[in-house]
């Protein structure tokens, strides 16, 4: 609740006090008034601020920023429950961002306002410092049994991958602003590599989607790529995804649990032209899901140098996702980003020589993890802390040139290396019962099914 100032009671106040002495002429003590406004000098300025208000209005509308301001309350779609279209309200102003101030929308067009309180409720405590899906889902799990309701899934119900319940007039709730690129590149080398097979995009009037031309699915799991990227690159992605799930390559995936917790938040490795790119403007602005870990932009993906550092970040940004969005929410004790919240991240503390929330300007000594970028932030030096790990852990940086290059930033670089100096983690990630995968992979699978 937001505090009201208190009223001062001008009625009981005593009267300002005036000293009463030689009083100055009347130009000093208030301003000349010209006999006439200098109309000369006003009216241009007026005119020209006129002019440029109007046309910085016009490219506004054009481009479509007012789309989700003036949205058109009559023509959104919103759940048959009453509850549900509350929750809904808040969610769609919040999270899916693109239907305008869906709470106001609610209270002037929704037939039953039961449980209004509900959504003003969401929309006064919610204190941004999480995501408005996460706060909502969270709340509706505590409170559903309160109202009467029983709790329900939100990004399901109110179809938050695809973009929202969308208009009745056919919108998606996509508001993309961006033409995509089309230039599709040959591939370099043989894509000999998997029996995957690139699709064309299945969700391209879901919000963020429509500038991926190509698709992979890789267990229910989708490679998404602008049309820049070679399919030898779209399917060294799907390789490398499917050799990390299915790390003995038995043609099934290693921890059934880990892999419904991807399905059930979309999972999703997107690639790009290029920072920057048509299609990564549109994904950045309007993609409103919970399945992204992390991204790929062609430069980096060579499907040659599998792992390589320097070379292919391939590795590196399936493990984020799959970290991110997987191990740390099905084993939050174990794979928790939060301070003093698991192993990783006691073992994390150890190996940067102290528990540094914020960035220290220098490491101690004895660190052996010394993460330099101050952009970085706690969860974020956990994520790369685990990434380090694996690889070092599957050989992928053992080698000298790999060694002294990543050495202001890791120091056990080879399996060894980490058992002796990183006993923690060494024990956390070949902890079998984590199925944390051992193999590095080679941007090839070909699963024995036999």
């Amino acid at each position: 609740m937001r505090e009201r100032k208190e009223e001062t009671n001008y009625i009981d106040s005593k009267p300002p006090t005036f000293i009463v002495g030689n009083w100055g002429s009347m130009d000093e003590i208030a301003p000349i008034i010209p006999k006439k406004p200098p109309w000369k000098y006003i009216v241009p300025a007026v005119v020209f601020f006129l002019i440029l208000s109007s046309i910085a209005l016009i490219e506004l509308w054009e481009s479509g920023e007012f789309d989700y301001v003036f949205s058109d309350c009559e023509n959104m779609n919103w759940p048959d429950d009453p509850f549900q279209a509350a929750v809904y309200s808040f969610i769609a102003e919040y999270e899916l961002q693109n239907y305008g101030t869906a709470v106001g929308c609610f209270h002037d067009e929704y037939d039953d306002l039961a449980y209004e309180a509900v959504a003003l409720e969401l929309e006064d405590n919610w204190a941004s410092d999480n995501s408005a899906l996460e706060y909502a889902q969270a709340w509706v799990d505590l409170n559903s049994e309160g109202y009467g309701q029983q709790p329900f899934n939100l990004t399901e119900v109110f179809k938050i991958n695809e973009g929202g319940l969308g208009w009745s007039d056919g919108g998606s709730g996509n508001n993309p602003t961006q033409d995509c690129d089309t230039e599709q590149l040959e591939s370099e080398v043989s894509s000999n590599v998997s029996n995957f097979v690139i699709q064309a995009n299945p969700n391209p009037n879901q919000s963020g989607m429509g500038c991926f031309t190509k698709y992979v699915d890789v267990y229910g799991l989708g490679i998404y790529a602008e049309s820049g990227l070679r399919d030898d690159q779209v399917l060294h992605a799907a390789s490398v995804l499917a050799e990390l799930l299915d790390n003995d390559e038995d043609g099934e995936v290693d921890d059934s649990v880990l892999l419904s917790r991807l399905q059930n938040v979309s999972a999703m490795i997107p690639m790009f032209d290029y920072d920057d790119s048509p299609g990564y403007r549109d994904f950045e602005e309007n993609y409103h899901g919970q399945g992204v870990g992390a991204v790929l932009f062609a430069e980096e993906v060579d499907p040659t140098q599998t792992g390589h550092w320097g070379s292919d970040a391939t590795v590196e940004e399936i493990m984020h996702t799959i970290n991110h969005r997987g191990h740390a929410n099905i084993y939050s004790d174990a794979f928790g980003f939060q301070p003093d919240s698991s192993l990783l991240t006691s073992a994390m503390d150890e190996a940067r020589g102290g528990q540094f929330i914020d960035h220290p300007s220098t490491y101690p000594e004895d660190a052996w993890y010394h993460y330099d970028d101050e952009t970085c932030d706690y969860e974020c030096m956990a994520i790369e802390y685990i990434y380090w790990a694996q690889v070092s852990n599957m050989g992928i940086l053992n080698d000298t040139a790999t060694c002294d290059g990543i050495a202001n930033e890791w120091e056990p670089c080879s399996r060894d290396l980490l058992e002796s100096m990183d006993v923690q983690v060494f024990a956390l990630i070949t902890d079998e019962q984590y199925l944390i995968p051992q193999i590095a992979p080679d941007g090839i699978y070909f699963p024995n099914l036999d």
